[in-house]
């Protein structure tokens, strides 16, 4: 699993907003991508080129707020 998390993650310098991405309700804007079970949650900053990984984990936990 760790494997294909990091092969998606790779995938976002060329395509940050990948079919199948959605952002998400009450945010700053972050997106969410989908990987079997796990979510992968990150922000897009277009004026500066730049993908910011903010948190993976399984979908159980990715939602929670601390």
């Amino acid at each position: 699993m760790q494997r294909r998390i990091l092969k998606k993650i790779g995938k976002l310098a060329g395509e940050p907003r990948p079919p199948g991405s959605k952002q998400l309700e009450g945010g700053g804007g972050e997106m969410r991508l989908r990987i079997g079970a796990y979510r992968v949650i990150y922000a897009v900053a277009d004026e500066v080129l730049r993908v910011l990984v903010l948190k993976i984990g399984p979908r159980k936990d990715i939602y929670r707020r601390r």
